[in-house]
């Protein structure tokens, strides 16, 4: 099973989205929480902040740079796994699976995991350290895949957002839709759950 990290192992959503509140505020920018949430799970930060960076004249970077340092600085090792993580993650292992995690986060991600006693539970898995192509895009699904030797046909990608799905089954892997907030926003993935222990169902 290769995980992905915000909003389907840990809720980190509340940290991300105070962030990155300052940083457009910083820049002049009003943003309703609710709003920015929904368009980020719907997209990404990084999309957001490029559309509202050419709206407003800031380069990208810079606001990239001072919500990251925020977010970072301040908010990541806040995060808590969600209620049911550990148990889903060891009954992967249990049911004689294995688990990788593939996430848009630096190895703060693995800080995070030690923190709560779960790295151990991941055989490995993908930051944004080895510097690979952004999901949906492929190329960090087929990097697990590569170098751990695993085989499409019984591998799942799972995550909260579309691009998780779109870029699992880009990788001939099935795509696992969490639909924590009850978007609906992958109808394309091969499986949708709206709780952590229905994955477990899944297994067989």
């Amino acid at each position: 099973m290769i995980w992905d990290l915000d909003g389907t192992l840990y809720d980190t959503y509340p940290g991300i989205l105070t962030a990155l509140i300052a940083t457009l505020a910083k820049f002049g920018v009003t943003a309703e929480r609710a709003a920015l949430f929904t368009t980020i799970k719907h997209g990404s930060v990084r999309g957001e902040l490029a559309r509202i960076g050419k709206t407003i004249g800031v380069p990208y970077d810079t606001l990239w740079a001072d919500y990251h340092d925020r977010e970072v600085s301040g908010f990541v090792m806040q995060a808590q796994a969600y209620p049911d993580t550990a148990r889903v993650l060891r009954g992967v292992v249990a049911a004689g699976g294995q688990n990788f995690l593939m996430t848009h986060r630096d190895d703060s991600a693995w800080a995070l995991l030690r923190r709560d006693g779960l790295a151990d539970l991941f055989k490995g898995g993908v930051t944004s350290e080895q510097h690979l192509a952004r999901k949906p895009a492929p190329d960090a699904v087929l990097y697990i895949l590569d170098t751990f030797g695993l085989q499409p046909a019984s591998t799942a990608m799972i995550g909260d957002r579309q691009l998780d799905v779109v870029a699992g089954q880009a990788a001939g892997v099935a795509g696992i839709y969490f639909d924590i907030d009850g978007y609906h926003d992958a109808p394309m993935a091969d499986a949708t759950i709206q709780t952590l222990p229905a994955v477990l169902d899944l297994l067989s």
